[in-house]
């Protein structure tokens, strides 16, 4: 929260941007469940974490945001500030293609609509100030690698997002851990 106090200090009324450049939230660690009937869960999301669906996504960036109040208000304050906030995608929080945690992080910053405008999800890179190029580098990584054009994945009758083999792997191996 200081250090975005800070910034906005420095940058004396104009206007500001953050760029959080991937993995900003770990969907792959979230082990918490939703309240029994609330979401069907199978026994081994019970064990290695939920499956990257939109809902089940949904309800990870709740439980993320939740334990995270102190920085939710700090960015909503950023943003009230009239600076701007990018989010681009990582390999950790590639669930933040779905539609709808997209709109719960905008419904946990409680933002007018005029600031909503200012807050912006970007599927591979952004580009600054039309001159600088700022992308999350698991796509050079053979185990991060991810198709960011494409990031959904049918598996029989569930759409999912297609997660990299590091991510499944520190998915069941860690979260098996405890």
């Amino acid at each position: 929260k200081k250090l975005l106090e800070f910034f906005s200090d420095q940058l004396k009324g104009a206007a500001g941007e953050l760029i959080l450049n991937g993995d900003i939230f770990d969907f792959d660690s979230v082990m918490r469940l939703p309240a029994k009937h609330e979401l069907t869960v199978n026994w081994l999301e019970k064990s290695r974490g939920l499956f990257p669906e939109e809902e089940k996504s949904r309800f990870k960036i709740e439980v993320i945001l939740g334990d995270h109040t102190v920085w939710v208000q700090a960015l909503r304050e950023w943003i009230q500030k009239g600076h701007s906030v990018v989010f681009v995608i990582g390999n950790h929080d590639l669930e933040l293609h779905w539609p709808a945690v997209q709109k719960e992080i905008i419904k946990q910053l409680q933002l007018s609509d005029d600031e909503i405008n200012r807050v912006r999800f970007c599927e591979w890179f952004y580009i600054s100030n039309k001159d600088t190029m700022i992308e999350h580098s698991n796509q050079y990584d053979d185990y991060c690698v991810t198709n960011p054009i494409h990031p959904l994945v049918k598996k029989g009758r569930r759409v999912m997002v297609r997660l990299p083999f590091g991510n499944i792997t520190g998915r069941y191996m860690v979260n098996g851990m405890g």
